[in-house]
């Protein structure tokens, strides 16, 4: 599923492409990907419309339209944008497609149709709404202490939590705790203050490189797990083998070298 590096990198592609740009037509391709309106009311909603700026919090994105409302998109697991002009250059799976006036055009492309796009008043409110905690490249050393601090259960477990953390999944989650030297499985409530204190350190290090490198695990720094995680290979640090297990049912990848569990 789309992280928050994901994410940020779609929506600073759509600051790219597609601001400012008056939407002649949209096309609803499959309307299960549309949440709480129709496609005859999305397409009348959103012709002559602008999308003016952008927001993201945690793994949703925020585009505003017109100044008036937003629209929310959220991309499930194969979820992306592209802008093209030429016909042949459609995505495959293409479910919902603006049509702006220069000719060129937005789709968001969802291939298992798992994300979702919504219209809704207010970012802020539908953040609220859905109990959506503080994003996880804002949050500050002292609020993520207070809030990792004394909880019970694993450290993966609270980092993937998104009413305590928003934007950090499974993948990133593991490279979190692999760059911080943490077991997967260790209990937050084990962790030192200097333990929490570099999670959030490496977080905010971590996010920013992978929105660095546009979320290319090809990309990544040599010292990076993820380009590592599917093939079971060697741990880029320590050359021991990485290991993977079951943490509350999701796949975590680590190097039991690097990352022992505390006794």
């Amino acid at each position: 599923m789309p992280e928050l590096p994901d994410v940020e990198v779609f929506r600073q592609y759509m600051n790219q492409t597609s601001l400012h740009k008056n939407i002649i037509k949209v096309q609803v391709d499959h309307s299960r990907v549309l949440q709480d309106i129709t496609p005859s009311a999305f397409k009348k909603r959103m012709k002559g419309r602008r999308f003016e700026k952008t927001r993201r919090h945690g793994k949703h994105m925020f585009a505003c339209v017109d100044d008036e409302f937003w629209i929310m998109f959220h991309f499930g697991m194969t979820g992306f944008f592209k802008y093209f002009k030429r016909d042949q250059e459609k995505p495959s799976h293409t479910r919902i497609m603006f049509d702006f006036e220069n000719g060129y055009h937005l789709a968001y492309d969802s291939q298992r149709m798992l994300g979702k796009v919504q219209i809704v008043d207010h970012a802020g409110d539908f953040i609220l709404e859905r109990g959506l905690g503080q994003d996880a490249l804002d949050i500050s050393g002292n609020s993520f202490q207070n809030k990792f601090q004394g909880r019970r259960g694993a450290v993966k477990t609270s980092l993937m939590n998104q009413s305590l953390l928003a934007g950090v999944g499974n993948i990133y989650s593991d490279e979190i705790l692999f760059q911080s030297r943490i077991h997967p499985k260790e209990k937050v409530k084990k962790l030192e203050e200097s333990q929490i204190k570099t999670l959030h350190r490496k977080m905010r290090a971590v996010l920013k490189k992978a929105i660095e490198k546009k979320a290319d695990p090809g990309e990544f720094p040599d010292n990076f797990l993820i380009p590592f995680r599917e093939k079971i290979e060697s741990c880029p640090r320590c050359g021991g083998k990485i290991n993977k297990i079951k943490v509350n049912s999701r796949g975590t990848y680590f190097c039991p070298k690097c990352q022992p569990l505390s006794e």
